[in-house]
Order: C-alpha cells, then sequence, then structure tokens
C-alpha cells in the first residue's frame, strides 16, 4: 500500500512538472496563445449564435425549449473542455505508435499514460470553459429551473463524470491503433461527432438514441445530467451518473494496457 503511495505520488509529481514546462513553452509566444484563445471565442460564439438563430424560428426543439437547449450546450461545452484540459495528449497515441515515438515514454519512470495525458496543454480551453458556464448558468435560470442545494452539488460531479465519458471514448479509441496501427480516421470520427451531444437525444431516431445511450454513449455526456438540471426528471437514479465516466474509464484503461503489452516497436 504504501509502495502504492509512493508511485502515485511520484506520477503525480512529474505530471505537474510536465504540465508546468508546457505552460511556460506555449508562453514564449504568447501573441499565439492570444490569438489562439480569440480564435476559441469567435468559434463558440459563432456556432452558438448559429444553432441560437436556427432553433429560433421554431421556439424549440422536441420539447425543449430554446432556454433548456442552450443550458444543454453549455453542459456540454464545459463537459468537452475539461477533457480536453487533461486528455487532450492522448489524440497523438495512434501517431506515437505509428511512428514509434511511444518508446520515448515507456523508458521513464513513471506510467506512459501519465506522461502522454499531461504531455500537452491546450491553452484556449478556457475560454470554452468560461462560455460554456456562462451559457450554463444563464439559460438555466431563463429557463426557470429550480437551482436546489442538490443540483449545485450535482452539477460539478456530473460534469467531471461526463469529460470522463469523453477521456473512456477517445482513449479506447485510440488505444485499438496497437492493433489497427492507422486508426487515427477512427479518432477523428469520434472527434467530431462530438458535436451529437449538444443536441436533444429526443431529436435523434429511437436507434440511434439507443446507440448513444450505449456503444457511443454521448447521452451520458450531457443529455441525461441535464434532464435532471432542467427539472425534466426527479428520478433518485440520476445521482449514478456521477459513476458513469469512472465506470466507463476503467476498461478504456484496461484496454490502453492491453495494447501496451503487446506493442512491438516500429523496429527504427
Amino acid at each position: 500500500m504504501a509502495e502504492a503511495l509512493a508511485d502515485l505520488k511520484k506520477s503525480a509529481h512529474i505530471a505537474l512538472l510536465a504540465t508546468r514546462m508546457n505552460f511556460r513553452s506555449h508562453l514564449v509566444h504568447p501573441g499565439e496563445v492570444l490569438l489562439a484563445n480569440v480564435g476559441a471565442l469567435v468559434q463558440a460564439v459563432a456556432g452558438a449564435v448559429v444553432f441560437m438563430l436556427a432553433l429560433s424560428a421554431s421556439g424549440g426543439i422536441h420539447g425543449w425549449t430554446l432556454a433548456q437547449w442552450a443550458a444543454l450546450t453549455g453542459f456540454t461545452t464545459m463537459a468537452r473542455a475539461l477533457w480536453n484540459t487533461v486528455f487532450y495528449g492522448t489524440l497523438d497515441i495512434p501517431e506515437m505508435v505509428r511512428s514509434g515515438e511511444l518508446d520515448h515514454y515507456l523508458v521513464r519512470p513513471t506510467s506512459p499514460l501519465v506522461l502522454i495525458l499531461f504531455s500537452k496543454v491546450d491553452t484556449d480551453v478556457w475560454v470554452e470553459i468560461v462560455i460554456g458556464a456562462g451559457m450554463l448558468g444563464s439559460a438555466v435560470y431563463v429557463s426557470g429551473a429550480d437551482i436546489s442545494g442538490p443540483v449545485l452539488i450535482f452539477i460539478p460531479l456530473a460534469l467531471i463524470s461526463a469529460g470522463l465519458v469523453f477521456a473512456a471514448m477517445h482513449l479506447a479509441v485510440t488505444a485499438l491503433s496497437f492493433w489497427l496501427r492507422q486508426d487515427a480516421m477512427l479518432s477523428m470520427l469520434i472527434w467530431r461527432l462530438d458535436s451529437f451531444a449538444q443536441l436533444p437525444m429526443s431529436f435523434y431516431p429511437k436507434w440511434l438514441m439507443a446507440v448513444f445511450s450505449s456503444v457511443v454513449p454521448f447521452a451520458f455526456v450531457g443529455y441525461y445530467p441535464c434532464l435532471y438540471v432542467l427539472g425534466k426528471t426527479d428520478s433518485l437514479f440520476v445521482w449514478i451518473l456521477p459513476v458513469v465516466g469512472p465506470l466507463l474509464f476503467i476498461p478504456a484503461v484496461l484496454l490502453w494496457r492491453r495494447g501496451i503489452d503487446r506493442y512491438s516497436s516500429t523496429g527504427s
């Protein structure tokens, strides 16, 4: 037990050191960081405005008002940004496997996955978090939902879980590169499909909603949590949602470890 705690402490120290070094490397060119954040701000605002204008013509979508949809969008935006804050580096796993760059992580004195997780820092992710939080807060207020104490406790727990759902999907897909070698397009497909989580699941056909609730669990990223936040359900089963992310992330890590065990480098 003591040895495990010592290893965990060592990994955390190395991860924090790697994160600090990445931030410093970005700040060498502050102008690029500023432009990246401005670009992220314009993209996020433009996307939200386009969707809102489209929905405002009908006043709602499949039983969801414009304010409720905006709350869902704000929630999923924050969840995706939380994933992006820590797990962005996992998107490079297929290229690392293909090129043999993964070898550099395997010979270092800590978990290679921890090093990969903190190998990149997305400096414009904070814009998405601020915009998502502002959209969620204002939209929930406008929708008239009752923000009680349990809801305030539920929101951060559900956000962390939703971020881990994103992480589990992306890690599982990128870990397939140990077998497929060329799965970068599959990883990009999941990246593009992230936007499906920003619409109410009732918008989709029943078969697709079943897919998004099981095989590709986008429904757990925003739709199911927001049902409770917006007062659309009072079922106590929603309190299972905060553990969905960790439960999905565990098999993704096991798949990663299985791939590491069979990894044979490129021979170069």
